[in-house]
């Protein structure tokens, strides 16, 4: 089960004159408050909200890209990774965030959390909350990780680009140095992006199909 909540103060001063109750006090009165919830942002609350969530190993997503271009706040990843809740990373949705690359994405979790959080955050953080987070976050068991007996979701990138020269960490390289696009990406074991680009799909006739819908959507 999903949701966006506690994302702005104005959220939590809606829910108090809507419901008379804050919004961690709302998802509990329906019954969300459990380990099959997973909330985008979760970023205003209190210590006490925090440890109630944690408490219910409630999974949350920090969306760095689209908090900074609404001024929404910053997510405290350590403290709710310390509270017990599982803790990964997404892009939110084209409305408040325009190019929706994870690997992206990922560095900006990097710069913001570092900025708030100092020496307590590491490549190897961002790394892990990107991927086996994002599955423990949707319950899945089968993905998140190389390991014998799961899924082979797998995405490389080339680190032979000028700006990954002076990198000896191949890893921190992926993060700090800014890959932008994967050359190959496996789903499940078969070969989706090769060479940069996604194989069998006509990439002309979809941009024509995507502007269409676009001109369309505005004249609404």
């Amino acid at each position: 089960m999903h949701t966006h909540l506690s994302e702005t103060e104005d959220e939590n001063n809606f829910c108090l004159k809507m419901f008379g109750c804050r919004p961690i006090d709302y998802l509990d009165q329906v019954g969300w408050l459990n380990d099959k919830t997973w909330l985008a942002h979760a970023i205003h609350y209190t210590d006490e909200e925090l440890a109630r969530l944690g408490k219910a190993g409630v999974g949350m997503s920090h969306c760095p890209s689209s908090n900074m271009i609404l001024s929404s706040g910053v997510f405290k990843s350590i403290a709710a990774e310390k509270a017990g809740c599982k803790v990964s990373i997404a892009v939110d949705g084209s409305a408040s965030n325009d190019h929706s690359n994870m690997i992206m994405e990922l560095r900006q979790a990097f710069l913001l959390q570092r900025l708030h959080n100092s020496s307590k955050i590491s490549h190897k953080n961002i790394l892990r909350w990107g991927t086996l987070g994002g599955a423990q976050v949707l319950g899945r068991n089968d993905v998140g990780e190389l390991k014998a007996g799961k899924q082979a979701d797998i995405a490389m990138y080339k680190l032979d680009d000028i700006q990954f020269w002076g990198a000896d960490e191949p890893l921190a390289a992926l993060i700090i140095c800014g890959a932008v696009r994967a050359d190959k990406v496996m789903v499940a074991g078969k070969i989706k992006v090769d060479n940069g680009h996604l194989v069998n799909v006509d990439m002309q006739k979809l941009r024509a199909e995507h502007r269409k819908a676009q001109l369309d959507l505005i004249k609404r």
